[in-house]
């Protein structure tokens, strides 16, 4: 009589493990930008609480400062443009008789002997570059301007106030063109706004009988401005 034969047993097959690397990596990842963001509130409001009591020194110049009001920001192109272009018009010297040019000159002439100065203060602009005549008096023997240059253009400007070029030209109210000679003018004329000062000088013995003159400036060379100042008074020589 046989044996039967045994039996097999059949082990069942291991579940494999669920991959977890993944999900650890995201839960790390979360955890450390929390951790620094908590970090990070927590030092800033730890250095804002450290400094609450913390105040400027007291002295004479912080205390005289004035408080500064609210910023108006950014301008606006239109507005500066607005602003360039409402600029007042500059004028010539007011064209006078010359029997007012005569009364004017009596008058100065009665209030201080020893001083014969007029306050002109006209004024000739071109293409942003004017030219002032502040005042004129006389110096010794000579007929003394003192004139004001400013360049409000984006370029420099050249001069050359040689009386031969035709540059720079006097002339007086009969025509006549008049010698001169400058002191302290710029040759360039930096595109700064600042006001640069000189004088224009003429010689007595250039007017012998002259009420007023007139002054014509040009640039070097290309001759495109005209800066012209028309009817100065010239004052009554002193004695």
């Amino acid at each position: 009589m046989t044996k039967p034969a045994p039996r097999l047993r059949v082990r069942p097959r291991p579940t494999p493990p669920k991959p977890t690397s993944g999900k650890r990596n995201w839960v790390l990842a979360a955890l450390i930008l929390v951790g620094g963001s908590l970090a990070s509130v927590a030092g800033y409001h730890f250095g804002q609480n450290a400094l609450a009591d913390v105040t400027a020194p007291h002295s004479p110049v912080t205390d005289k400062r004035k408080l500064l009001g609210k910023s108006q920001g950014l301008l606006r192109e239109t507005d500066i443009l607005g602003s360039l272009t409402n600029l007042p018009e500059v004028a010539d010297a007011p064209d006078l008789t010359q029997d007012e040019l005569l009364e004017q000159q009596e008058d100065i002439a009665a209030s201080d002997p020893s001083v014969a100065t007029i306050k002109v203060g006209a004024r000739s602009t071109d293409q942003e570059v004017t030219l002032i005549v502040d005042t004129i008096s006389w110096q010794g023997t000579n007929l003394v301007l003192q004139v004001t240059m400013q360049n409000k253009s984006y370029h420099p400007t050249r001069f050359s106030y040689s009386p031969f070029g035709g540059l720079l030209v006097v002339n007086d109210d009969q025509g006549h063109t008049l010698r001169t000679f400058t002191d302290g003018l710029p040759t360039e004329l930096p595109d700064d706004r600042e006001l640069y000062k000189g004088s224009i000088q003429v010689s007595a013995n250039e007017i012998p009988n002259a009420r007023s003159i007139n002054v014509s400036l040009t640039d070097y060379p290309e001759r495109e401005l005209q800066l012209n100042i028309k009817g100065i008074p010239i004052p009554l020589r002193p004695r």
